[in-house]
C-alpha cells in the first residue's frame, strides 16, 4: 500500500478526540514499545515513584519495575511491560503498565516517542525522517481523524534536534545490528561476545542518568561509543 509521506510541518489525518477515554493503542503490544534514550532521560529526569523517590535506570528495569529488557531486532533494549490483572481472566490480554485505573496515561508529558507518534511511523532517510500514517491506525475506534500538525502531535520541543537525534540513533543501531549479524553468521562472534557488546551498549547509552542538556551528552556518548570507550 502507497502512503502519504510527511514532514513534521505537515498536517495528517490523526487527530483522535484525544482519545475520549479510548487506551486500544496501550493495551496488547507485546514488548514493541521500545525506548530510546531520550525516553529513558525523560522518565529517569521527571518520574518520580512511591515515597518521591526519583526513578532510575535500575529501579525501572528491576523485576517490579515498568520496563524490561527485551530483543528488538538482534539489539537488547528496554520496552515497557504489558502486565495483567491477577485477577483478570486467563485469556486477558495485557496493558501498559504506566496505564491508570481509569485507561489513561500516567506518564502522558513524558509518554515515550513511540507512544507520541502513534498512529504514525516514520521513514529513514540519510539525513531527514518522514512520517506517514499506519495502516493498522485504521482500526482505531475513533472516526474523527481530524488533520493536525505533526509537530504538535508529537509535541517534543525542538523539533530539529529530536529529529538529528533520531537519525544518529537510527544509524547506531542498524550499525550495530548489521556488525552483530555479520559476526554471528561468519563464525567470529560469539554468543558471549554479543552479550558484552550489549552490556556496554546499555551502560553507555542507558544506564548513567542523563544531565539537563540531553542532545549534548548524548553526542558525547556517541563518541565514546565508536571510540570503543
Amino acid at each position: 500500500m502507497n502512503h502519504t509521506i510527511y514532514n513534521h510541518t505537515d498536517f495528517a489525518p490523526i487527530g483522535c478526540d484525544d482519545c475520549n477515554g479510548c487506551s486500544k493503542c496501550c493495551t496488547d503490544m507485546g514488548e514493541s514499545i521500545v525506548l530510546d534514550p531520550y525516553d529513558m532521560y525523560m522518565l529517569t529526569s521527571n518520574l518520580k515513584l512511591a515515597g518521591g523517590m526519583p526513578a532510575t535506570y535500575e529501579i525501572l528495569t528491576s523485576e517490579d519495575g515498568p520496563l524490561t529488557l527485551a530483543s528488538q531486532n538482534g539489539l537488547i533494549l528496554p520496552c515497557i511491560k504489558m502486565v495483567v490483572d491477577e485477577a483478570a481472566p486467563a485469556d486477558a490480554v495485557g496493558t501498559c503498565a504506566f496505564l491508570n485505573k481509569n485507561g489513561r496515561c500516567s506518564i502522558h508529558k513524558i509518554r515515550t516517542g513511540l507512544c507520541r507518534l502513534y498512529p504514525l511511523g516514520r521513514t529513514y532517510h540519510e539525513d531527514t525522517l518522514s512520517y506517514f500514517v499506519l495502516d493498522d491506525a485504521l482500526g482505531c475506534p475513533s472516526n474523527l481523524k481530524t488533520p493536525v500538525k505533526i509537530e504538535d502531535w508529537i509535541a517534543i520541543p525542538d523539533m530539529d534536534a529530536y529529529e538529528a537525534f533520531l537519525l544518529k540513533w537510527h544509524a547506531i543501531k542498524k550499525s550495530l545490528q548489521s556488525a552483530i549479524c555479520e559476526g554471528a553468521s561468519s563464525g567470529q562472534m560469539t554468543m558471549q561476545t554479543v552479550t558484552s557488546i550489549m552490556s556496554r551498549f546499555l551502560a553507555v547509552f542507558y544506564q548513567k542518568p542523563y544531565g539537563k542538556d540531553f542532545y549534548a551528552e548524548f553526542a558525547a556518548r556517541v563518541s565514546l561509543w565508536e571510540k570503543g570507550i
